[in-house]
This record gives structure tokens, sequence and C-alpha cells, in this order.
């Protein structure tokens, strides 16, 4: 699913405009995925977005719980959570969250994100820029996930990292390591415009896909929306900018990676042995001036 929302701010979702909007994307998550015979469900996605989804707004969950019986499918929805037992005077605080429902319209859990983007959900240093605080008052205060949670999709294993996440490949292949043999990529990419952004995640998830040997859906807003394999191919992608839904083959890959068990342990092994070769050139270069006789 690619619902090319505007970024608009939450106090702009009026109550009809909310109720119109996601009728159109039921009505194009029931067209692009017709009802799945019992016992092969299938999967449908929403990315991370500017739309107010709370996760315990009712009107949210009436909607998710017919689309899943609709079409008996798995759904990972772009949403918002918020934080359990804050401490005592503390309000809780929002998440960045990947809703999870079975199809039967249960809700299996949620991922929250845990690496946020500083200065856009949060403010690094909060206590020492407070002289900038008419700067930073508009930037978002969420709070962090704690796990990196698999989801067990009738069988498929199933990690999903949110927008920013993608770029860092230690914190990616965690999911593998956590036994995910499938990787769900969503991201709110509209606040990007028209920059390279958006291609730039793109490629980020291409390499992730590599690193990892995973199939990997991404799930944008307004930017590309794609099936990666394994070799980091888009096997196929749906416009930019446009409202639309599109069905990808992706499958469960169960094989792990050198790099998914051992993270950056070969790159550092090359940094070691370059600084080694360095520290004997020099050291080489300086005995050989010494030993070189005057004249």
């Amino acid at each position: 699913m690619k619902p090319n929302f505007p970024v608009l701010d939450i106090n702009d979702w009026a109550s009809e405009f909310y109720d119109h909007t996601i009728a159109e994307l039921e009505q194009l998550s029931v067209k692009a995925m017709p009802k799945n015979p019992p016992g092969n469900p299938g999967l449908i996605i929403w990315p991370e977005s500017p739309a107010p989804f709370f996760v315990a707004d009712p009107r949210l969950r009436h909607w998710l719980v017919a689309i899943a019986q609709d079409t008996n499918s798995y759904l990972i929805i772009g949403s918002l959570g918020a934080t359990e037992n804050p401490p005592a005077g503390q309000q809780p605080q929002l998440l960045n969250s990947a809703l999870v429902v079975d199809p039967q319209g249960n809700f299996m859990g949620r991922y929250d994100k845990i690496h946020l983007v500083p200065f856009g959900e949060y403010v690094p240093f909060q206590n020492l820029l407070f002289f900038a605080s008419k700067l930073t008052r508009d930037v978002g205060d969420f709070g962090r996930g704690t796990e990196r949670r698999v989801f067990d999709l009738h069988g498929t294993k199933t990690g999903v990292f949110i927008c920013y996440e993608s770029i860092f490949p230690d914190e990616v292949r965690e999911f593998a390591a956590n036994g995910s043999q499938v990787f769900v990529n969503i991201s709110n990419d509209g606040w990007y415009g028209e920059s390279s952004a958006p291609f730039q995640q793109l490629d980020m998830n291409r390499m992730r896909a590599i690193e990892n040997h995973r199939w990997i859906l991404l799930s944008t807003n307004s930017g590309t929306t794609a099936s990666i394999d394994p070799y980091g191919r888009v096997v196929k992608k749906a416009p930019r900018n446009i409202r639309t839904a599109i069905v990808v083959p992706f499958a469960p890959m169960i094989e792990s990676t050198f790099y998914s068990r051992n993270g950056d342990v070969f790159a550092w092994i090359c940094v070691v042995i370059s600084l080694l070769a360095v520290f004997f050139r020099f050291r080489i270069a300086a005995r050989t001036m010494i030993e070189a006789p005057t004249t």
C-alpha cells in the first residue's frame, strides 16, 4: 500500500476527512488482496505516515479488524502507540509503531521504533540545548522501543523496522539473528519532498537485503514502494506520489549470512590489518633511515 498522504498537522485531520481517507485505503486494500483461501493468508502493509492512526483509536481498530477478516490477511500498519506504565507524574510518550493484526482481527502486538531521528522525533541533549527551545519546540518527543521483535505470520518469521532504521546495517541484522525470514520496512518519506532521499532509502534497503540474504518489502507513504529480492534487485515497484496498492512477490529465507551472524567483524579485522600494515611500514622505513651509511 502507498497512501500518498500529504504532510498535515494532526489537527487538520477532521473526522470526515479521516473516515473518507481510511475508507479509501480499505477499498484499495481489499481490491488488491481479494479474500485469500483458508490456510493461506495474505499480508497487507500500510506504511509509516503522517496520519493520526493511534493504536488505541476504536475507529482504526474497527477498520483493521474488518480488512483482516474480509481478506483473510495479516496486517502490518504504521501507527502511533504509547508507552505503558510511565513513571509517576509523567504522561505516556508517543511511540512510532508498526501494529500487527492476524487474519481473524486479533491484535498480535507491535514493533516500536528504537532508533529515532534526532531533531525529528526527539531532541538530543535536551538539557544542554535549553537555550534553543524556540527552535526545537516543534520537534517530536517520541519514546523508544526496547525490542527488535520478530512476528510469526503463519509460519513466516517477519521482522519490521521503521524508516530511518534501514540505514543501520548492524541494527537490521539483529532481526535476522532473531530468526526473521522476511524483512518489512515501513517509511514516511513524504517529509523528504522531491529530494534524492527516497532513492537513497530504496538503495539502503537493497543493501540490507544483500547483507542478510532476505526479501525486503518496502512500503512508503509517497516514495518507492517495492519488493526487493535477497540479491538486492527490485522485483516490482509502484510509482511515486500516487495513492495505490500493488501485489508483490516474496518468500521466506532460512539460511543466515556471515554478516547476519557476525556483523562488522570482517570490517574490523580489515581495519586492524590496515593499521598494522601502516605501523610496520613506517617502522621499517624509520629503521632503514637509521641504518643507512653516511658519507
